[in-house]
């Protein structure tokens, strides 16, 4: 924080850059029972992910709400994420044996490749993998979401040991039920994120 200047000056500093990004649509700070609420939603999403296909841990919104401040971030597709961001994989025993892709060219690569099976055309999985309902029941198999890091932030010296979390679709519902008003959210294209991030040292 700048000399003589409070907690919330810095955070009203900091939510005024992140809104300058291209893309941000809106954004709000959580308060503790909001964040206490995502992190049970996400707690019982991951039970059960992408439909009934396994079990998962959202790193990411785990990190992101184990920061100072955590900010409900609401996106347009101006809003850009690093293509190599790798914000979600299948890992089976330790290895990871499936990941997303939303490259067409990749996709095709890999429907032609007998090692692998492309699910709903966006999910690649090796043939190979040790999937089971019991390796899910068991941990062995789960779907894992990572944070990601945003250039235009990591250069925003008010947003210090920022990341980036997906919240699962009860989480999303949850913030945007709060702040779609306010906000003027009305575009059923928004995304929404967790952004957490700690104060700048004073």
């Amino acid at each position: 924080m700048k000399m003589g200047e409070s907690q919330a000056g810095a955070i009203e500093r900091a939510i005024s850059k992140v809104k300058s990004v291209a893309g941000v649509l809106g954004v709000a700070e959580l308060n503790v029972q909001q964040r206490r609420t995502i992190e049970y939603l996400e707690g019982e999403a991951m039970k059960s992910v992408l439909g009934g296909m396994g079990k998962g841990r959202n790193e990411g919104v785990k990190e992101a709400l184990s920061r100072e401040i955590v900010l409900a971030l609401f996106v347009d597709l101006l809003f850009r994420i690093p293509q190599d961001a790798g914000m979600m994989e299948l890992v089976c025993r330790g290895e990871v044996v499936g990941r997303p892709s939303t490259d067409p060219k990749v996709i095709e690569e890999y429907k032609k490749n007998k090692d692998y099976v492309v699910l709903s055309d966006f999910f690649i999985i090796r043939r190979d993998a040790k999937l089971s309902p019991a390796s899910f029941a068991s941990g062995e198999s789960c779907f894992v979401f990572y944070g990601a890091k945003i250039p235009d932030f990591e250069s925003m010296p008010e947003v210090r040991d920022h990341v980036v979390g997906i919240p699962s679709p009860p989480g999303f519902d949850f913030i945007h039920e709060i702040f779609k008003d306010e906000m003027g959210l009305r575009d059923p294209r928004v995304a929404g994120f967790l952004l957490g991030f700690n104060l700048p040292k004073g």
